[in-house]
């Protein structure tokens, strides 16, 4: 076996080890209310930057109607990292109840993202590379973002507000 085939093969060993520990030991989240899917509007392999400027305290600009659901960061996508931004770029914490597009910006081969709440269940698959977008109607409520495989370090929430 050549050098580079031996390393080719320690890095595909390694990563099913940890799809395969990822996925062994994670539990379903719970779901509030009736989980309705949505088809995915958009599918591509690769995915694009995730926005990165924004004060954490901020919730989404007035009338915006597109979120960006994110894993991972730029220099790192498998880095521990997820989040819920507004188009700008501003971290969400609440938004008032209507229709959205969720942009699911997922570069990583073990992290998914997966918005749900009451009447939303929309998520990325994990060891997927992709980018999908959804459209989602938020009721007011509280709506959990997670990693499915690492849902206790890497998890988030918006409230809804009438």
């Amino acid at each position: 076996m050549t050098r580079s085939s031996s390393t080719m093969f320690a890095v595909l060993a390694a990563a099913a080890l940890a799809l395969a520990g990822c996925a062994s030991t994670s539990p379903e989240p719970a779901s509030s209310g009736p989980a309705v899917e949505s088809e995915p509007a958009v599918e591509s392999e690769s995915a694009t930057a995730a926005p990165t400027s924004a004060a954490p305290d901020e919730s989404a600009a007035a009338g915006s109607t597109t979120l960006i659901g994110t894993v991972g960061t730029d220099a790192d996508p498998e880095a521990f990292v997820i989040a819920l931004t507004d188009e700008t770029g501003a971290p969400v914490t609440t938004l008032p109840a209507g229709d959205y597009t969720i942009t699911i910006m997922d570069p990583a081969v073990m992290h998914n993202f997966h918005l749900m709440g009451e009447g939303v269940d929309v998520a990325s698959e994990v060891a997927a590379v992709e980018e999908i977008e959804f459209e989602i109607t938020l009721v007011p409520g509280t709506y959990e973002y997670v990693c499915d495989p690492h849902v206790a370090n890497m998890r988030g929430s918006i409230e809804v507000t009438s």
